[in-house]
This record gives structure tokens, C-alpha cells and sequence, in this order.
């Protein structure tokens, strides 16, 4: 679907909000908290998105009727991510 664009929001320094929001135009972007700012996620496609979750097809729903959808990314504890898994490997 052209046009759904996925923002997160990122504080100073780099730190990453939990807060993502996903919108048709940019003009739809909810103020981000004080001291962060939302960046676009260039690598954002809605085809693989739905593939890898189906259960997004509510927040695209949710992004059709509203203009915006506003979610929250709780990091999940435990999980190890792809760059923790480089040093680890280099580690060894």
C-alpha cells in the first residue's frame, strides 16, 4: 500500500522511545515527547510487515480510518538483537 509510512521516535543521544506511529501523511505526526523528534524508517514495507505480523492489519485499519496510529513498542525482555548477536559472536 503506497503511502503508509512507519516514524520512530528517537531521543537525544540516539536513545530510542518506545513510541512508533504510523501515518499517510506526515502532516498527521502526533507531537513527539520533549527533547525527542520523529525520524522516518526509510526500510519500512507494508507488504513484509503484514507477512511477518498479521495481527498489524488492525493497526493499518486503525492508520486507514484515523490518518495516524500511534503504537507502543514495549522492548521485549530476553530477546537478543541481531547487532548483540554480532558481538557476541565476535566476542568468542
Amino acid at each position: 500500500m503506497p503511502g503508509l509510512r512507519r516514524y520512530v521516535e528517537w531521543m537525544a543521544r540516539g536513545r530510542r522511545t518506545d513510541r512508533v506511529v504510523y501515518v499517510f501523511k506526515e502532516r498527521s505526526l502526533p507531537k513527539p515527547l520533549p527533547g525527542a523528534e520523529w525520524q522516518l524508517d526509510a526500510k519500512f514495507n507494508v507488504a513484509d510487515e503484514l507477512l511477518r505480523d498479521p495481527e498489524f492489519k488492525a493497526v493499518l485499519k486503525a492508520a486507514l480510518d484515523n490518518g495516524a496510529r500511534l503504537v507502543v513498542e514495549k522492548a521485549q525482555v530476553g530477546r537478543v538483537t541481531p547487532i548483540e548477536r554480532g558481538l557476541k559472536a565476535k566476542a568468542k
